[in-house]
């Protein structure tokens, strides 16, 4: 019996000594080393992860922002035009209260109005939508 309690007691030191074992130097060394090597690579794949997404969202700011300077374009045209259509209804108007060549001649030129002011409507669209 005293020769099992002892060889337990050597089994149980050798098992207990084997798990304090420290590390030495250059093993800390290393695993210093692999560690700093993943948690570079996990860095380097997030900074990736968020600049294509940065990217992308860039990208979805700048597509919105042209929409959006189409429209006003658009819309600012919309707005020239009917002015442009009051202005000849007002210049058709008047036209009316003359006669013959005069009659003509207002005509021809409130229309002339019309296209050049409808003229400088688009231009000005197609400029703010470059």
């Amino acid at each position: 019996m005293k020769i099992l309690l002892t060889s337990a007691a050597i089994a149980l030191l050798l098992t207990v000594s084997a798990c304090a074992k420290e590390y030495s130097s250059s093993e800390a060394r290393a695993d210093v080393s692999k560690a700093k090597a993943e948690a570079a690579k996990d860095v380097a794949k997030a900074q990736n992860k968020a600049d294509a997404t940065m990217a992308s969202a860039t990208e979805d700011v700048n597509e919105a922002q042209r929409d959006a300077a189409q429209a006003f374009a658009g819309a600012t045209r919309d707005v020239k035009v009917a002015e442009a259509d009051a202005a000849n209804k007002v210049a058709n108007q008047r036209c009316e209260s003359q006669t013959g060549q005069a009659r003509t001649a207002c005509k021809n030129v409130a229309d002339t109005e019309y296209a050049a002011a409808k003229a400088r409507a688009d231009a000005a669209e197609a400029a703010a939508s470059q």
